[in-house]
């Protein structure tokens, strides 16, 4: 199994080459535009399955926490003030946002 968790056309593209016959290719990130290409043919001569998945397991999320831990990641995001709410979620759904969105309550 592949698990891809990076956007773009290449990404996709180099993801699915990796696999293996009857291999499956799970995805996590989503990209912005909403759509990608997969050859329609090696995917069915070759009974590649393909999953989507918002998250992980437990045990996933926990080397995720690990790995943050030991500073080996970078949450990207973005900061809004909790009056600009409205104006945010269009962004978001505009795909306008590259990163997470944190409210600033205070």
């Amino acid at each position: 199994a592949v698990v891809c968790v990076a956007v773009g056309a290449r990404v996709y593209e180099q993801a699915f080459n990796a696999l293996r016959r009857g291999g499956t290719l799970v995805f996590v990130a989503m990209p912005a535009d909403n759509y990608m290409q997969l050859p329609i043919f090696e995917t069915v001569l070759n009974g590649i399955k393909i999953v989507g998945s918002i998250v992980g397991t437990p045990l996933d999320l926990a080397e995720v926490y690990q790995l943050h831990a030991a500073g080996r990641t970078k949450v990207i995001y973005e900061t809004r003030r909790l009056e600009q709410v409205n104006e945010a979620m269009e962004e978001v759904e505009h795909a306008r946002i590259p990163a997470r969105l944190v409210f600033d309550m205070i």
